[in-house]
C-alpha cells in the first residue's frame, strides 16, 4: 500500500458540488457474503486462471492492415505490467476483483515526455489494478467526471474518471458502474438463497452420518429400588460408562431395548445438480469446465460465456484510457490474444493444419506449435496452394485460361 500511494497523485481536499447517488458510495464493504463459498470462489478461480493466458498487445490498425506495435505498451504486458505481478497474475486479479466487486479498476502510471516540436506524449511506467474499500463517482464544476477512493488504512484519493480503466460485471440499468440495479450494490439476494441451500446440504449430510453411526437403541430399565438404591445404581452405571473402552456397558437391570434405526438423508443428484446450476449460470461456468473434462465444444461455450466479454471490455477500455482522440483517429488500439486451438481435439487441429497449409494463414512452426513440435530453422515459411489465385488477378487469370489477352492475341 505504501508504495502503491507513492505513485498515486496527491489527495485533494475539496467540497464536491454533486456526486452520483446522493453522495452514497458506489460499492462499500463487497465480498463479504457470498464469496465465502468454496463453490463459488472455484467458479471464479476457474474464470480467471483462464483469463491468465491472454496476452495483450498495442497495435495500430488501418483497415484490413495490424501491426503490432514494440512500444512501452506491449513491453510492459509482455511479461510484467508493474513491479509486483506478472501479466498472467495481473490479469487474474483484474478478473477477481471485477467478480467480487463487479467492478475493477486499474490505474495507468506514465510520465510526460516532451518531444522536440514541444508536443507532450505519455511513456506508461505501470499498471496496477486497486482494491478500494469505497468508492464514489461524481461531477465537479460540472463539466469533470472524477472517482473518489478510500483504502483499507483510511487514506483516500481522487483521480479523473478518465485517467482511470474501469471495467464491470453484472451491467444493470446503471449508466456508471455494474452490480444490477442497487445503486452498483452487490446484489446478492438472487443468489444468496441457493447458496445457502448448497451449504446446508453439505454441512447436514456429515452431521447426519455420525448421528446415525452412534445412536443405536433406547434402553429403559425397569426396577422397584428406593430412591437411595436408585442412585447407586445410577453411581453405577456412570461409572461404567467413563470406564469402559469398548464402547458395550454391562448391568443386572431388567429393562427393554428398543432399536432406533437412524437413517442419513439422502439428496439426490437432480438437487444437487440443479443448485449447482444456478450459481455456474451466474458465473458462466459449467460443471465439466469445473471439474476440467470437457470437450472443445464445452470450452467454445465456456469463452462466449465467460471469456470474450472480457476481452471485449478490456480492449475498449484501455483503448479509451489509454490512447489520446489523435492515436484513436491513426488507428491505435489494445487487441487481447486468447488462443482456443489448445483446446481443439487431435482431429480439429489436424483440419486447421489442413486449412493453414492450403491458403497459407499459418507458419509450419505454427501448425508444429498446435502438436507441442518443436520448431525448426526453416519452419518459419508458410506453404499455400496453387489451387487458389489473388482476387485482384481472377480477371487475367481468366482471359488467359480461355486464350483471350484482351489484345486478340492467342495465349502462349
Amino acid at each position: 500500500m505504501k508504495y502503491l500511494k507513492s505513485i498515486l497523485p496527491g489527495s485533494k481536499e475539496r467540497r464536491y458540488a454533486a456526486w452520483l447517488m446522493d453522495s452514497q458510495p458506489i460499492f462499500t464493504s463487497f465480498g463479504k457474503n457470498i464469496y465465502l463459498s468454496d463453490f463459488v470462489n472455484n467458479a471464479i478461480d476457474r474464470v480467471a486462471s483462464e483469463i491468465a493466458k491472454i496476452d495483450i498487445k498495442s497495435v495500430v490498425q488501418r483497415q484490413d492492415l495490424l501491426q503490432i506495435q514494440k512500444d512501452d505498451i506491449t513491453r510492459l504486458f509482455r511479461f510484467k505490467p508493474n513491479p509486483l505481478q506478472t501479466t498472467s497474475d495481473f490479469l487474474a486479479n483484474v478478473e477477481w476483483l471485477r467478480r467480487k466487486n463487479c467492478n475493477a479498476f486499474i490505474y495507468p502510471q506514465y510520465e510526460l515526455l516532451t518531444l522536440p516540436d514541444g508536443r507532450q506524449i505519455k511513456r506508461y511506467i505501470a499498471f496496477y489494478p486497486l482494491k478500494p474499500t469505497n468508492i464514489y463517482i461524481g461531477v465537479f464544476d460540472g463539466n469533470v467526471w472524477e472517482v473518489k477512493m478510500d483504502f483499507e488504512d483510511g487514506s483516500s484519493y481522487t483521480l479523473p474518471y478518465a485517467d482511470l480503466i474501469h471495467l464491470k460485471w453484472r451491467r444493470g440499468a446503471n449508466t456508471v458502474v455494474g452490480g444490477g440495479d442497487d445503486y452498483g450494490q452487490v446484489n446478492d439476494y438472487d443468489i444468496i438463497r441457493t447458496i445457502d441451500s448448497l451449504d446446508k446440504t453439505i454441512q447436514g449430510l456429515p452431521k447426519s452420518i455420525e448421528a446415525s453411526l452412534q445412536i443405536k437403541g433406547v434402553y429403559s430399565a425397569k426396577t422397584l429400588a428406593d430412591g437411595a438404591k436408585m442412585d447407586k445404581i445410577r453411581d453405577d452405571f456412570e461409572s461404567h460408562i467413563t470406564t469402559s473402552k469398548s464402547g458395550m456397558v454391562a448391568t443386572d437391570l431388567a429393562g427393554e431395548f428398543t432399536p432406533v434405526n437412524i437413517r442419513a438423508p439422502e439428496i439426490s443428484d437432480s438437487a444437487l445438480k440443479f443448485l449447482k446450476s444456478v450459481i455456474q449460470e451466474r458465473y458462466g461456468v459449467s460443471a465439466a469446465i469445473l471439474s476440467g473434462d470437457y470437450n472443445g465444444e464445452q470450452h467454445s461455450a465456456f469463452y462466449q460465456t465467460a471469456i470474450e466479454e472480457f476481452i471485449v471490455q478490456f480492449e475498449q477500455a484501455s483503448t479509451a484510457c489509454i490512447f489520446t482522440p489523435r492515436e484513436h483517429d491513426v488507428g491505435h488500439r489494445i487487441k487481447c490474444y486468447y488462443s482456443k486451438v489448445n483446446y481443439m481435439s487431435t482431429k480439429d487441429k489436424m483440419d486447421l493444419a489442413g486449412l493453414a497449409k492450403e491458403t497459407g494463414i499459418m507458419t509450419l512452426n505454427q501448425i508444429n506449435e498446435m502438436f507441442g513440435i518443436e520448431p525448426y530453422p526453416e519452419g518459419d515459411r508458410r506453404l499455400q496452394s496453387l489451387n487458389f489465385v489473388n482476387t485482384k488477378l481472377i480477371d487475367k487469370y481468366q482471359l488467359g485460361k480461355s486464350g483471350n489477352t484482351g489484345k486478340g492475341e492467342g495465349n502462349e
